[in-house]
């Protein structure tokens, strides 16, 4: 088995509280990939941004803000979505402030549908050779 061939899965409750704990789980995972430690501060806020975007509209009590961190040799690629949302956040604006932080701190940012037919976004952070 690989360094590099386990993805994390996490579902938490789609609270904005829960973004702190999305934020820890995603510097743990990128420091282990021996990333700049800049890079996994940047990596950090950005997904902390998506998540509060997809949170914006509320949700109900049994949605699930889900992440998966899928690292291997190129990077480490993680994908954001809330699970069970009764109406999902429009992402197609990409002009506001939300986008640009996350576009700016991530090497790619896109929307893309996850299991459900729900909207997430997918943020990548490419490894640099040390």
């Amino acid at each position: 088995m690989s360094e590099f061939d386990a993805t994390v899965h996490l579902s938490l409750p789609a609270d904005p509280g829960s973004i702190s704990v999305v934020r820890a789980v995603v510097a743990s995972v990128a420091s282990r990939l021996a990333l700049a430690y800049d890079s996994v501060d940047d990596l950090r806020i950005a997904a902390a941004e998506a998540a509060a975007m997809l949170l914006s509209d509320g949700g109900d009590g049994a949605a699930q803000l889900c992440v998966d961190l899928v690292p291997d040799e190129t990077g480490l690629r993680l994908t954001i979505w809330v699970e069970g949302a009764g109406r999902a956040p429009d992402l197609s604006d990409r002009e506001g402030l939300a986008w640009r932080v996350i576009e700016g701190l991530s090497d790619e940012a896109i929307v893309r549908e996850v299991e459900g037919g729900s909207s997430g976004i997918e943020l990548l952070l490419r490894a640099v050779p040390q």
